[in-house]
């Protein structure tokens, strides 16, 4: 027998009514009498009472309609639940950025969003470029901003953010900025960048070799905030995002060294893996942050 008999008699059992069942059902009443004989000759069992008004349940009709009811309620919560994630009243994103990343780019973004859609659950995970693209492929995450270039036949690429490098300094070393500096001169002072796995790191190993030269750093760190306190205190000239230090630039308390050579832009983009679905939520999301880095432009 076709579920739709069955739903027929699960909405004709909650009305007692076939006149009522009808018009939910957006049939006519003959079709629901139809509907139901069917069902009894099937089951070789009445299960409705004609009533003068209404039907009434029979107790073979009763036990049939307890036993076919969580099915239906089922459904129902799956079309709920399902009707609420795509207006946004419920939902998950799992998205991953590095600290810095976070801190400027992300979070601005997820407090409007959570302010618009307060019902939906937002989990954010911090990592390099590495790892954030490893958890995309492993679906532990379904937006990640990284830094570009990544192997764009595995990842797409939704949107991407400009950002500028630069060496600063503390009090200790403002006199370096007084006159634009070359990579050679800058090399004679301590360094202090990240760690060997971040890209920022990579990109400066890749500066200095571009002009024959080496990077020692003296400090070595993994936080955005640890690299200016030591910037700060005068331990070494700090390679930075230039975006993401701008308060501390403003209030004077690092200064920009400026260099004879002009470092070329670097990319964040906003990476999905490809060919993966993302839920409704995801998908609001990862529009309101393109729209947000294209107006950065």
């Amino acid at each position: 027998m076709k579920m739709d008999t069955y739903y027929i008699f699960y909405l004709t059992a909650l009305e007692l009514n076939f006149s009522r069942a009808a018009k939910r059902l957006f049939i006519t009443q003959p079709s629901v009498s139809q509907s139901i004989a069917q069902l009894e000759n099937h089951l070789q069992t009445q299960l409705f009472q004609r009533l003068s008004k209404g039907v009434s349940l029979t107790t073979e009709g009763k036990q049939l309609f307890e036993q076919i009811k969580p099915a239906f309620e089922t459904i129902q919560l799956a079309e709920k639940t399902m009707s609420e994630r795509a207006q946004l009243k419920q939902g998950f994103i799992a998205i991953g950025a590095s600290d810095s990343a976070c801190k400027h780019l992300l979070l601005p973004i997820v407090q409007s969003f959570q302010n618009k859609y307060p019902d939906v659950h937002l989990k954010l995970q911090n990592g390099s470029t590495p790892e954030l693209l490893a958890k995309l492929q492993h679906g532990l995450i379904e937006i990640a901003l990284v830094h570009l270039p990544i192997d764009e036949q595995r990842y797409s690429v939704e949107g991407t953010y400009s950002i500028h490098s630069a060496f600063v300094v503390g009090e200790r070393y403002k006199h370096l900025t007084e006159k634009a500096k070359t990579l050679s001169q800058l090399a004679q002072y301590p360094i202090v960048t990240f760690s060997q796995q971040s890209q920022s790191r990579m990109y400066l190993n890749e500066l200095f070799a571009s002009h024959h030269l080496t990077v020692s750093p003296e400090v070595e760190v993994s936080a955005m905030d640890v690299l200016l306190a030591c910037t700060k205190i005068g331990m070494g000239i700090a390679f930075v995002t230039k975006e993401f230090v701008q308060e501390p630039l403003n209030q004077q308390d690092i200064y920009e060294i400026p260099l004879t050579t002009q470092l070329k832009k670097r990319h964040i983009g906003i990476v999905t893996t490809k060919h993966a679905p993302l839920s409704y939520a995801s998908q609001s999301f990862l529009s309101t942050l393109t729209n947000s880095f294209n107006n950065y432009k």
